[in-house]
């Protein structure tokens, strides 16, 4: 079926928020895939906004037999949408979807990564794209396929290290060249564009069509841009959340899924108040 407007729209940020960290059993993707698919019988659209890679979220398409009409990917620097959704704008179109970049290549942050070859830092951190997908499997306890799909990534670069300091140092370099650095549970994500401008202009296209209520979901402090410019945010989070404590919103601390698809359940389908 496909809808005109939409009675609802579900904002979502991917991992430790819809997706558990430390691995995701058959049950629980059976479990995510006929919830969105209840949500698509009633008009409500959902919509990742992820660091994930477009491939990896493909790939997250694929096993949860589901089709997004829209995500954000790479942590806000590609926005993708189905044709049909956003008709009648015109794409740079590629298998039916149209893709708006915010960013440019990785490749500009080069500068940033040279500055730290005269620092104490150098030696103490870890971009994900220089690994291998075997040793990317294990930094993110992930499948091999996963891995594979992580390390692709065109606008991004995602930084570990055990020094908060070199941390703080990259970060800082990166503010400084111009770019914007996101801390989310493990890692640090840099790039030219956050996951707040993305919804923005998102919403921007599709806004007209939705007519009911906008949730959001996120896990850390990366998301509360566009946390914040839904009527529901959600945190998904054991960790204080000061940093959305001028918004109301909703606090979730364990049992990934379940819990954060019945919030959204009892509120978009059931139209349970929030207040």
């Amino acid at each position: 079926m496909e809808c005109k407007t939409f009675n609802g729209l579900w904002l979502t940020d991917i991992d430790d928020t819809l997706l558990p960290s430390n691995g995701t059993p058959p049950q629980v993707f059976n479990h995510i895939s006929s919830f969105l698919k209840t949500l698509d019988d009633y008009c409500v659209l959902t919509v990742p906004v992820t660091f994930k890679t477009k491939p990896e979220l493909e790939d997250l398409s694929r096993r949860l037999n589901y089709y997004f009409k829209a995500y954000v990917a790479e942590g806000g620097c590609s926005v993708i949408i189905s044709e049909t959704l956003a008709n009648p704008y015109q794409w740079n179109t590629e298998g039916g979807e149209g893709v708006i970049t915010l960013c440019r290549n990785r490749s500009m942050m080069d500068p940033v990564f040279h500055s730290l070859e005269s620092t104490s830092c150098r030696d103490k951190y870890v971009k994900l794209t220089s690994l291998t997908p075997v040793e990317a499997s294990k930094l993110l306890n992930t499948s091999l396929k996963e891995a594979e799909n992580a390390v692709k990534r065109e606008f991004t670069e995602v930084v570990c290290s055990s020094n908060s300091e070199c941390l703080q140092l990259i970060e800082k370099e990166a503010v400084s060249h111009g770019f914007k650095a996101f801390r989310t549970r493990r890692f640090l994500h840099l790039g030219e564009a956050g996951k707040e401008e993305a919804v923005k202009l998102l919403l921007n296209l599709i806004g007209y069509r939705v007519k009911g209520l906008i949730i959001s979901s996120g896990d850390s402090p990366a998301d509360a841009g566009f946390l914040s410019i839904a009527e529901i945010p959600i945190i998904v989070s054991n960790n204080h959340t000061e940093w959305l404590r001028k918004y109301p919103y909703v606090k979730i601390t364990n049992n990934i899924p379940y819990s954060l698809i019945d919030i959204v359940s009892r509120h978009i389908l059931l139209k349970q108040p929030f207040w």
